[in-house]
């Protein structure tokens, strides 16, 4: 059994973000390329490649990325949610719900990355932390 201290992040908690990100946006493209066709293939491989560009980023540990992922999720969800009120209101249930999800997942992964910072920058320093800041004092 592993233990751990609550309201730490970890490795798994950016991990769990980036794969829900990932899953996300390939699900919409490969979605859209399926269905659709191939028209308009690069306009909605773009946000794809940003997102696997960003999440490649954060996960090496550039902190940069963590904001600069808030962006296409933002955007995603501006564009999209217009596309399942018009399901809705189309009856279109299985493809407003398709969406749904699609977005839950992505507010869910930016909820995460937001969620490990702000759990990260209340973390009590560690005495180490304590030793260097009064040693630079002196």
């Amino acid at each position: 059994m592993r233990s751990s201290t609550a309201g730490v992040p970890t490795k798994l908690d950016l991990t769990a973000a980036i794969v829900l990100l990932l899953v996300a946006e390939a699900t919409l493209f490969f979605t859209f390329l399926f269905i659709i066709g191939p028209f308009a293939t690069l306009t909605r491989l773009l946000p794809l490649v940003v997102v696997v560009v960003l999440c490649t980023a954060l996960y090496r540990g550039q902190e940069w990325a963590r904001w600069a992922l808030f962006a296409p999720i933002a955007f995603r969800v501006w564009r999209v949610v217009l596309l399942i009120a018009a399901a809705w209101g189309l009856g279109r249930t299985g493809i407003a719900l398709f969406l749904t999800f699609i977005i839950v997942a992505e507010l869910f992964a930016a909820f995460i990355l937001l969620d490990s910072y702000v759990v990260r920058r209340q973390r009590p320093p560690t005495a180490v932390q304590h030793t260097d800041a009064m040693a630079a004092r002196s």
